[in-house]
């Protein structure tokens, strides 16, 4: 199985926070882990607003970067995404970053793996399996 990861399951898994553990069984089984190339700034993104607003000490920020940032095996390229993304962005009226992991998703025919209850309902509405 193909999995699409987005940068909220991969911050949960990779920090093991929240919800995370249900992630892990399927990252692990997965044939391949995709997710585009915009997953590096959002995860990182999100570890500043840690150690920034939560206090989070440096070494685990570090050590939870280098986690996160190895779940998925290849990083797609945004630019081979953004039609699709735009297209769908407004259509259905979500922010062209989760739609690039909607239409990488669409593409490969792949599970997609969000925390993101509102974008895992979208992909549900548009035929994408979501975990």
């Amino acid at each position: 199985m193909r999995i699409v990861l987005d940068a909220s399951a991969a911050i949960e898994a990779g920090f093991r926070r929240g919800g995370g553990s249900r992630f892990v069984p399927l990252l692990e089984d997965a044939e391949e882990v995709l997710s585009p190339d915009i997953f590096v700034a959002e995860v990182v993104n999100t570890v500043w607003k840690f150690h920034r607003f939560g206090n989070l000490e440096l070494d685990l920020c570090e050590e939870g970067m280098e986690r996160t940032l190895g779940l998925p095996d290849q990083l797609m390229s945004s630019r081979e995404l953004y039609r699709e993304a735009f297209h769908l962005a407004r259509l259905l009226q979500h922010s062209v970053y989760d739609m690039l992991y909607l239409a990488l998703a669409r593409r490969e025919d792949a599970l997609l793996l969000s925390a993101d209850q509102t974008l895992r309902r979208e992909a549900k509405r548009q035929g994408i399996r979501t975990a």
